[in-house]
C-alpha cells in the first residue's frame, strides 16, 4: 500500500489482533456504532479512524503530518455495576476497563512502521449513549513525514571534450 493511512491502519489491525486477543472485531470506523439498533460488529470491537490531521511544508513538496488516531472500543451490554451488584457480576460489568488498559499498553509508544512516529495517548472518553452499549474512545497522536510528492532533481552529466593532450 502507498497511503500512510492505509499502512497505519493495517499495522494497527495486526498489532491489536496479536497483542489483545480478547478483541474479536477490528475494522475502519464507518459509523457502525452510531446506530441504536444492533451494530454490525462482534463484541468487543475496535474501530479505527484518523482525525484532525494537519500538514506543514518542509520544502521540495515534502510535508510533515500530525494528527489523531482514534480507537473506538465497543462492548455489548453487561449487567449493572451499582454498589448493590454482586461482586462476580460487578467484575464482569466493569471488565472493559481492563481490556481498555490492555489495548492501551499494546499501542502506547508503539510505531506502526519505520516511517512513522510512535502513538501517544492524548485523550480517553466515554460516548454517552441511549442504549446499553459501552463505547470508549481512545485518541492517540502520531506524526510522520510525507516524501511522496518530493520534487525529484534531474542532474545532467557534464560533457567534457578534450581536443588536445596537455603536456606536464
Amino acid at each position: 500500500m502507498n497511503s500512510p493511512f492505509a499502512n497505519i491502519f493495517m499495522a494497527l489491525q495486526q498489532r491489536i489482533q496479536s497483542q489483545v486477543s480478547a478483541i474479536t472485531y477490528i475494522d475502519q470506523d464507518l459509523g457502525q456504532l452510531k446506530t441504536t439498533s444492533r451494530p454490525p460488529v462482534s463484541w468487543p470491537c475496535v474501530l479505527i479512524d484518523f482525525e484532525d490531521f494537519t500538514f506543514d511544508n518542509m520544502g521540495d513538496n515534502v510535508q510533515t503530518a500530525k494528527g489523531i488516531v482514534v480507537l473506538r472500543l465497543g462492548f455489548a451490554p453487561f449487567s449493572n455495576s451499582s454498589q448493590f451488584t454482586p461482586t462476580t457480576y460487578l467484575q464482569q460489568s466493569i471488565s472493559y476497563y481492563d481490556l481498555e488498559w490492555t489495548l492501551h499498553k499494546a499501542v502506547q509508544g508503539w510505531a506502526p512502521g519505520d516511517d512513522f512516529g510512535s502513538l501517544n495517548r492524548s485523550a480517553a472518553s466515554t460516548q454517552k449513549r441511549n442504549d446499553n452499549y459501552r463505547v470508549r474512545e481512545l485518541r492517540y497522536s502520531i506524526a510522520f513525514e510525507d516524501y511522496s510528492t518530493k520534487v525529484q532533481q534531474q542532474y545532467a552529466s557534464p560533457l567534457i571534450v578534450v581536443d588536445e593532450e596537455i603536456e606536464l
